[in-house]
């Protein structure tokens, strides 16, 4: 049987750990950003200080490039905690796909193929779409390193109509009852219980150290909640792994 992370149930400690982790990672992030800005400051006052062949420039530049290095992180941890500027506007799900595709870094070749099983006809999102266009690349991404010695991933997507009791929405209220599911699943190596129970906190990673941030399912967790919806994920060793993006139907 497969293992599986579903919607945060209510009342459960998951819920309110995943909650806790998002108000820590805001926070952290805007001190963060206070302290490289300051020495972002002070090393672009100190360089402008110092003629054009001193040695001591190119010192201070390198502190310039880890402060971006640092202020990604920052980036990435108020992404997590649902505070990313958002600019939503209405999309549509085989344009979304469509988009995705076409990235670099998604390129298909013998070993690795994207099949789509895309449901005709599907309501709109009202949606930031570069932002789940990222989203869904990361996922893909993620389906191919998984499938080392190759294999196809499969992106599918379909309209469910859900109970109130299946919502995991963090306004439920706002969320109506239809929604738009859009689902990557590989046929790779799988994930453990363990590392499923950690599987969408910041800086976890199940890839080899070095190869992987750790911040990609945590992107898509907090992307998920912005846009009210969120996201499920099931494994089993040996069996792959589904991963699943819950998203309210447009009305209009």
């Amino acid at each position: 049987m497969n293992q599986q992370i579903k919607k945060e149930d209510n009342g459960l400690p998951e819920k309110k750990k995943m909650e806790a982790l998002g108000r820590l990672s805001c926070k952290v992030a805007h001190d963060f950003n206070n302290i490289l800005g300051a020495i972002e400051g002070y090393a672009t006052l100190a360089m402008g200080a110092l003629k054009a062949d001193d040695p001591v420039r190119a010192d201070l530049q390198e502190i310039r490039i880890s402060v971006a290095k640092a202020a990604a992180i920052g980036k990435h941890l108020t992404a997590f905690g649902g505070r990313q500027l958002l600019h939503k506007a209405r999309c549509e799900v085989r344009e979304l796909v469509a988009n995705t595709l076409k990235r670099a870094e998604l390129a298909q070749d013998e070993k690795f193929k994207i099949e789509e099983r895309l449901e005709a006809g599907l309501p709109g999102l009202i949606a930031d779409a570069a932002q789940l266009e990222q989203a869904l690349a990361g996922l893909l991404v993620n389906a191919r390193e998984a499938m080392p010695g190759g294999g196809t991933a499969v992106i599918s997507s379909c309209a469910s109509k859900l109970e109130a009791g299946d919502i995991g929405s963090p306004k439920p209220e706002e969320a109506g009852s239809l929604f738009i599911k859009i689902t990557v699943s590989d046929s790779g190596a799988g994930i453990s219980a363990e590392a499923l129970e950690h599987l969408f906190e910041p800086m976890f990673s199940t890839t080899k150290k070095g190869l992987g941030t750790g911040f990609g399912l945590a992107l898509v967790y907090g992307l998920a909640r912005q846009h009210n919806g969120w996201v499920e994920a099931k494994s089993e060793p040996g069996r792959g792994s589904e991963f699943t993006l819950y998203l309210p139907a447009s009305g209009i």
